[in-house]
């Protein structure tokens, strides 16, 4: 019995002698792994991508960086949210490489004030619009007229969009017939479940919040609403912008980041959004409610929140919509030339 328990004790020496040259190995073999893949990364060039923070327009971004799609296709994504105000000023000034949520309407006002600025692929559909809480009876936008409505600045993206579409469609101008109250995008949720406002203009997610709170829904849902009215065309809320130098500078980089994105949106579209669900994605756009989760995933369902179709049709259609912004005054007062491009067009192919 006594040799037994010594043979025992000599494999169980054994056993942690293995055990720790197994860690010490594999601590050494992960310590390589991690210093490849960094040195792997430092050869890689950089590019700063910038999206708003807690809007859905940030979620292929949010892909490209969970999935490392930066890496497959060749370059090192740095991934920056921020905040609503300022955004695009922060692009402006250069401190991002391409933004990712901006629209054409603020890439053709820039171009008139000189900055040689460009967009060159779409990202957003219209994910925005009118929503009222359950229990509303308005119907339709001309029944919120001398009521109370909630948004986050005439000059937005999505006022402006809104403004332009309801004028088009129902021909009147809600800077003239709505009651306005101005907060920020979140706190529009919490001023239309007090009861303060009638409706409130916004964009994912907080729209999905917002239904979830009052029990409501979209009263104008932008991209599907304006689509039926044109016969196909809506314009979209963000896109690829870069300046002119830069993507003259860097066309393989252009590319590279066309290409990560399109397979962004191929993964948003096989799983039909239900890749939403990942957690770096939740906690990107700050989600901690299921049914607010739900909703989200449901809308993108009935209206996909993503496209890129860029093809020449799209684009004319695009400067179609802006002379008829410029002609009707609002907001720009003419449409310069290289708001839209093709990277094909404008660096070349492929090389």
């Amino acid at each position: 019995m006594r040799r037994a328990s010594n043979e025992t004790n000599h494999c169980n020496g054994d056993t942690a002698m293995n055990a720790s040259i197994f860690s010490k190995v594999s601590a050494t073999t992960l310590a390589l792994c991690l210093g490849a893949s960094a040195a792997f990364a430092a050869d890689m060039p950089g590019v700063t991508l910038q999206a708003v923070a807690g809007s859905v327009g940030g979620v292929p971004l949010m892909i490209m960086k969970g999935e490392g799609l930066d890496k497959k296709y060749g370059f090192d994504g740095k991934f920056e949210f921020l905040p609503h105000e300022g955004v695009f000023q922060n692009f402006l000034i250069g401190k991002s490489d391409i933004a990712m949520d901006n629209d054409i309407l603020g890439v053709a006002i820039a171009r008139d004030e000189g900055f040689d600025v460009t967009a060159f692929y779409p990202v957003g559909n219209l994910y925005l619009g009118i929503v009222v809480p359950g229990g509303s009876e308005a119907k339709t936008p001309e029944d919120l007229k001398g009521k109370k409505v909630g948004h986050f600045g005439a000059d937005s993206g999505t006022t402006t969009f809104i403004r332009t579409i309801v004028q088009e469609m129902y021909g009147f101008d809600v800077l003239e017939e709505y009651e306005f109250s101005q907060v920020g995008p979140a706190a529009l949720v919490p001023l239309l479940k007090s009861g303060e406002v009638e409706a409130i203009f916004d964009f994912e997610s907080f729209v999905s919040e917002a239904i979830v709170a009052t029990d409501g829904h979209y009263l104008l849902q932008a991209h599907k609403d304006y689509s039926e009215f044109t016969g196909g065309f809506a314009p979209w809320i963000t896109n690829m912008v870069a300046h002119g130098d830069w993507l003259k500078e860097n066309p393989e980089l252009a590319y590279a980041v066309r290409d990560a994105y399109d397979e962004a949106i191929e993964i948003l579209e096989s799983t039909d959004y239900e890749v939403l669900r990942k957690d770096y994605i939740l906690e990107g756009l700050g989600i901690t409610s299921e049914a607010v989760l739900d909703v989200l995933i449901e809308n993108a369902k009935s209206t996909p929140y993503f496209t890129n179709d860029w093809s020449p049709e799209k684009i004319a259609a695009a400067e179609a919509f802006l002379e008829k912004l410029s002609k009707d005054g609002l907001l720009i007062e003419n449409v310069p030339d290289g708001v839209m491009v093709t990277l094909e067009d404008y660096v070349g192919p492929r090389s």
